[in-house]
């Protein structure tokens, strides 16, 4: 008895469904290649756990100036702490470094590098910088280290001197009345201070004038080269030269006033502290 191919005798309204599942099949997997393409989905493209991975990553930031416990000894407001931040990691993504100080003031934001900035603090005391990278939703997302520093006013400290000075020239101005020209005193408020780079030894002078309308103070001799003022001056004294006699001018409209100060360095002091 032959077998009969029962494949041959299905007619077309029997395998309609099989059809219309294989149909469907196809179509599915047409359109979730599509959506694929047009929307990276999470549980498509593994998107999800590529941010997860950047919002975590860390990179290094480092405070490379001001060193650790460094102390600045200000001489005028116009002094500064220079402020240097590295990190090459950051470079080319879009991201803001802040420079914080005490872990709450921003004081600069960079968008690009060089990272370095110049601050005035408009007070001494103890100080603690750090620097952060920001997301763009302002988010933390990398720190540096934290460095303590202090800053010093010595034109602060140095004020109930000069007032004591002003003083004793005022009763001599008096004592001289008649006199309408400028008195002038030199005043020494930093040094003898050695300089181990340069091998000198340095003094800040000040000149102190009482006295109406002064138009100038000279002074013979200035290797700041104006850097502290009108009247201040920085005298650089080197193992051939010693000793130097400073001597300052001032002028009004009435006459003029010289002083001068001899200062001295003590070479085997330096040497015995080496």
């Amino acid at each position: 008895m032959n077998k009969k191919n029962f494949n041959k005798y299905t007619s077309f309204i029997d395998r309609f469904p099989f059809i219309i599942v294989a149909a469907i099949l196809v179509f599915t997997v047409i359109f979730i290649f599509q959506l694929k393409t047009k929307f990276p989905l999470p549980f498509f493209s593994g998107y999800g756990a590529a941010a997860k991975d950047t919002a975590s990553a860390s990179y290094p930031i480092l405070i490379a100036s001001p060193a650790s416990e460094q102390v600045f000894n200000f001489a005028s407001k116009t002094d500064y702490v220079p402020i240097e931040i590295q990190s090459k990691a950051i470079q080319g993504l879009n991201y803001n470094l802040n420079l914080v100080i005490n872990d709450n003031e921003l004081i600069k934001t960079f968008s690009s590098p060089p990272f370095r900035h110049d601050w005035r603090p408009d007070k001494p005391g103890e100080y603690l910088i750090a620097a952060n990278a920001m997301d763009d939703n302002n988010k933390i997302i990398s720190s540096s280290n934290k460095i303590k520093f202090t800053v010093k006013f010595k034109y602060e400290e140095e004020a109930p001197e000069t007032v004591a000075m002003y003083t004793d020239m005022t009763t001599y101005v008096e004592d001289t009345a008649g006199n309408s020209a400028p008195i002038i005193a030199l005043k020494i408020y930093e040094g003898p201070t050695y300089s181990a780079g340069d091998d000198i030894c340095y003094y800040r002078v000040k000149a102190i004038v009482t006295g109406n309308s002064v138009t100038e103070v000279l002074f013979s001799k200035d290797d700041s080269g104006g850097v502290w003022g009108p009247f201040n001056t920085q005298i650089n004294l080197t193992r051939n030269t010693p000793n130097y006699m400073l001597t300052a001018t001032a002028k009004n409209l009435e006459g003029q006033s010289m002083s001068s100060i001899t200062l001295n360095w003590d070479l085997g002091s330096i040497e015995g502290n080496q």
